[in-house]
């Protein structure tokens, strides 16, 4: 009899795993959207109209389906880097662009400045805007992450950097440096009618991971809710930043708690965010509608939009991955948007590029009616 003890178990615990992956998928579950106003005021007090309008045009979407987007779907394809042979394979695999374009401000710190009319980094600038340019003219909005380099370098020490990033710190001057940067690519944002491109800016996220210099463990709760605080005070006050909307976007959590720990406060976030990826741990479609309901309750109380900010399987290695794991996951959520990373190159993507077995099965999700593009936003 004790021989068979463990095959027992065994047999347990693989069902169990199996059965684990959709314990919280409900086939019945409706989509409610929770009726959201825009606040009295933003964490720009100044934000500029245009910024103010596209609030109002995703608490008008929100009510009846998800934006769908990818990180850097304009030019950066399979061919990535060579500048000259990039390929959109957003485009070229369902023929219309995302709803949401994101991109990424890590480069702009490594770029040597000059006194020169033309430095690297005007050079930076400029490529970086006209990309951005490109994709809020194709009917993309814009979302920018942050992964700030260590101002030591990639190899640095991790400990304490934040703490030198706020005033009086050794990087202090560093910080603001990077910010008069940023700032500059900001007021550059302006569409073919002299308008200011809006963005949804997610500084400093996932802090509650350890990948990052500004993660949990490296810095004090207090330092980086001051930092948060500072990177929205210098670039809406002291730079004239006027078309961010801030969004704040732990990595997946467990609890409340554990996502308002970080927190800087309602008058320094507009939106709110989550990023959950699937690991291939067969738990993925419970972890988004755990942490998408954690999130949900919290916006709505605050009478805050939020998205699932981040997500995505590398490399599609399920064929069925977008209809039978992410749809499933998001489709009872009143998430604005969702955003899956970047293609780079057949080695590392997360959207199917032309002739890859996933192909159809994405289409097929993008074709549900709850799932919009570009041209649904018009």
């Amino acid at each position: 009899m004790r021989n068979l003890i463990l095959p027992i178990l065994c047999i347990i615990l693989v069902f169990a795993s199996c059965a684990k992956e959709e314990d919280l998928f409900d086939i019945n579950a409706v989509r409610t959207p929770q009726p959201i106003t825009a606040p009295p005021q933003f964490a720009d007090p100044n934000l500029n109209p245009q910024a103010k309008d596209l609030y109002s045009k995703l608490i008008e979407s929100t009510q009846n389906g998800i934006a769908f987007g990818q990180q850097q779907p304009f030019g950066t394809g399979n061919n990535f880097p060579v500048p000259q042979e990039l390929q959109q394979d957003f485009f070229k695999v369902t023929g219309d662009y995302p709803a949401i374009a994101g991109f990424d401000l890590e480069l702009i710190s490594l770029q040597p400045d000059s006194n020169n009319p033309m430095s690297f980094l005007d050079e930076y600038i400029n490529r970086f805007t006209t990309a951005v340019i490109e994709a809020h003219e194709n009917g993309s909005i814009i979302t920018m992450s942050w992964h700030h380099v260590h101002p030591e370098g990639f190899n640095a020490n991790f400990n304490g950097v934040i703490a030198k990033f706020l005033e009086g710190g050794e990087f202090r001057e560093n910080y603001i440096n990077r910010l008069s940067r940023a700032a500059r690519l900001f007021n550059k944002l302006v569409d073919s009618k002299g308008n200011p491109i809006p963005v949804l800016f997610r500084p400093w996220h996932e802090m509650n991971g350890d990948f990052f210099f500004w993660g949990e463990g490296f810095r004090t709760t207090k330092d980086f809710i001051q930092l948060w605080q500072d990177t929205v005070k210098i670039l809406s006050e002291d730079f004239k930043v006027h078309n961010l909307i801030y969004v704040y976007a732990p990595n997946l959590v467990s609890n409340k708690s554990e996502y308002l720990k970080n927190y800087p406060g309602d008058q320094f976030v507009d939106m709110l965010g989550v990023d959950v990826y699937d690991f291939k741990n067969n738990n993925y479609i419970n972890s988004v509608i755990r942490n998408l309901q954690i999130v949900e309750s919290i916006a709505n109380e605050k009478n805050k939009l939020f998205a699932l900010t981040e997500t995505g399987l590398e490399n599609v290695t399920e064929t069925n991955w977008y209809t039978q794991r992410l749809y499933k996951a998001i489709r009872s959520s009143s998430i604005t948007y969702t955003m899956v990373w970047r293609n780079d190159m057949t080695t590392f993507f997360h959207v199917p590029f032309l002739g890859h077995p996933a192909e159809n099965d994405f289409n097929e999700f993008l074709d549900k009616e709850l799932i919009f593009l570009s041209r649904d936003l018009q």
